[in-house]
């Protein structure tokens, strides 16, 4: 009898057992099955754009992600060709300088305009562009078997601040999968995990969290966002193409001198308005901080292009005196100047300081970018012409 009582015993804590180790089994596949069902709830883009930490945008960066061929060399009418790699920045290079406005613009000599004539360029801009992508875009672009006569290299100072908001997105969700495999030697195999990492699992790419979700239901400000949106689909307001050259030569500008405006509510909104909104963006604990990964890049590139034997110049971009003022202050400065411009210059780069150029033209769009009107002459001090 008591060896019965014992062997029922025995089997009734071997099946607690069993059944303890099936649980054990259950919970983290059932845990997992739950992550993947909320996961793709990412799919639905409302809800999407509720619960994401920040909102998807991809439109700046379609060339990068589609591969797209440089048709503009198709419309080149000039006998020599640059190469303009940066931001939303460089853009403009793509309409100027152009034959038919260098030959009318006011901010040039006859002599000056008569070397510009010469040159037109190919931009591979992307708005809001880290060096990564930067990166990315310039071996695309020599991959095609074309080699431009020069070459600029725009180094902005919000490149490469580790507290863009938006530099996770930057870093895994724009560069094609298929490309950073195919090239994984030069980006790395962790940049390239980076990349594939987010394809599968949209909580992640699109960096979810209690926390996020309860500070936007908290009504958190996302005017910086909006602004990065509306900046980066198509890139709407700095998009231009050789194939409107009739447009582009005729010289139809909307912007404004720097020097007019005042304190009036057009300078308020373009300028102090967007100085709030890059400040927050950028660095929103107002500490400066460069993003060693993006020195990286950095130094890829001067490699690269040193390698193909094009002749560069590195230039930091013309910006509104207030926008120029906040990044020149004493921290900010001492941090962009001792790791950013110390690399290029320990590379025996040539650099040089577009806010130092002795320029006629001084109309801007808005606080960070130059009126299209001043690409010629802001070329002349970019090219051997002077």
């Amino acid at each position: 009898m008591g060896l019965y009582i014992w062997i029922v015993n025995f089997n009734k804590l071997a099946k607690k057992r069993e059944n303890r180790k099936f649980i054990a089994f259950l919970i983290p596949i059932l845990a997992l099955s739950a992550y993947l069902i909320v996961d793709k709830v990412f799919l639905i883009e409302p809800l999407r754009d509720k619960l994401a930490a920040y909102l998807p945008y991809d439109g700046g960066f379609s060339a990068l992600i589609h591969n797209e061929d440089i048709v503009e060399l198709n419309y080149i009418n000039s006998k020599n060709v640059f190469l303009a790699i940066g931001t939303s920045r460089s853009v403009a290079f793509n309409g100027y300088p152009n034959v038919g406005y260098t030959r009318k613009d006011p901010f040039l000599t006859p002599q000056i305009a008569d070397k510009m004539k010469n040159w037109e360029a190919v931009s591979i801009a992307m708005a809001g562009a880290s060096m990564r992508l930067i990166y990315a875009r310039l071996l695309q672009t020599l991959e095609k078997g074309w080699a431009p006569d020069f070459a600029i290299v725009e180094i902005s100072m919000m490149s490469f601040s580790k507290n863009r908001k938006y530099k996770e997105f930057l870093k895994q969700n724009v560069i094609p999968v298929d490309f950073a495999i195919k090239h994984h030697k030069e980006f790395g195999l962790k940049a390239v995990w980076d990349i594939l990492y987010p394809k599968m699992f949209l909580s992640y790419k699109y960096q979810f969290s209690p926390k996020n979700f309860l500070r936007l239901l908290q009504g958190e400000d996302r005017d910086w966002e909006s602004m990065i949106v509306g900046l980066t689909d198509g890139n709407a307001s700095y998009a231009v193409s050789k194939k409107d050259r009739k447009n582009l030569e005729l010289g139809n500008f909307k912007d404004y001198n720097t020097l007019t405006l005042g304190t009036g509510a057009v300078y308020k909104e373009l300028f102090e308005g967007s100085l709030a909104i890059l400040k927050q963006e950028h660095s929103g604990n107002g500490v400066y901080v460069v993003d060693s990964e993006e020195l990286e890049y950095l130094e890829k590139t001067i490699e690269l292009l040193k390698a193909k034997k094009i002749p560069t110049v590195y230039w930091r971009p013309r910006v509104h005196p207030i926008l120029n003022d906040y990044e020149r202050m004493e921290d900010n400065w001492v941090e962009f100047n001792t790791k950013v411009l110390d690399t290029i210059r320990r590379s025996g780069a040539h650099y040089v300081d577009a806010n130092e150029f002795p320029m006629k033209c001084d109309y801007f769009q808005d606080v960070g970018h130059l009126s299209r009107r001043c690409y010629t002459e802001l070329s002349s001090f970019l090219l051997p012409v002077r």
